[in-house]
């Protein structure tokens, strides 16, 4: 059948069929799944877990990595980009070729212009600490934690999925 991702006819199919992807690997995590009836709505999925609920965007690159070993994953731009990460949660973006997920705070990707480069291998990377993030998805909305970076410590408060950085604790 040829190389992961490369049989659909358009990218509409292939972000249908990473909605599936993303659906399955979740409900492998041991969330409960949802699914909107039609387009019209600025996420793909829910997720939920223990009453905690995110509402998901799945975004998809089948690009190969460019200059740096990055994969470039495509957001909307302008008023279609700052309305849509105005309601949702989270962005689930997929490397198709690599089978992996980065789940990143939607506060993470406004702060950002243009298309989310995703680099698996680089180390300190701007997005390496959401690769494969799934317990992300289990923090209650407004609750914070604090995790190691390195030598600091770091506090992240996660207000509606904004996934706010602060330093020191």
């Amino acid at each position: 059948m040829g190389q992961r991702g490369n049989q659909f006819k358009n990218a509409k199919e292939r972000g249908e069929w990473a909605e599936v992807r993303f659906l399955s690997r979740a409900m492998e995590q041991r969330f409960r799944v949802a699914k909107l009836w039609g387009d019209s709505a600025p996420y793909d999925l829910m997720v939920e877990q223990n009453g905690i609920a995110h509402r998901v965007q799945v975004k998809s690159t089948i690009r190969g990595p460019k200059a740096g070993g990055a994969y470039p994953c495509h957001m909307p731009m302008g008023k279609r980009r700052v309305h849509m990460l105005e309601e949702i949660d989270f962005v689930a973006a997929y490397i198709i070729q690599l089978d992996l997920w980065y789940i990143i705070p939607a506060g993470v990707v406004a702060k950002r212009k243009g298309s989310i480069w995703l680099a698996p291998w680089r180390r300190q990377s701007k997005y390496e600490r959401y690769l494969e993030a799934w317990h992300l998805l289990r923090r209650w909305r407004g609750e914070t934690y604090a995790r190691k970076e390195g030598k600091n410590q770091v506090t992240a408060e996660i207000s509606r999925g904004r996934g706010e950085v602060a330093d020191g604790l």
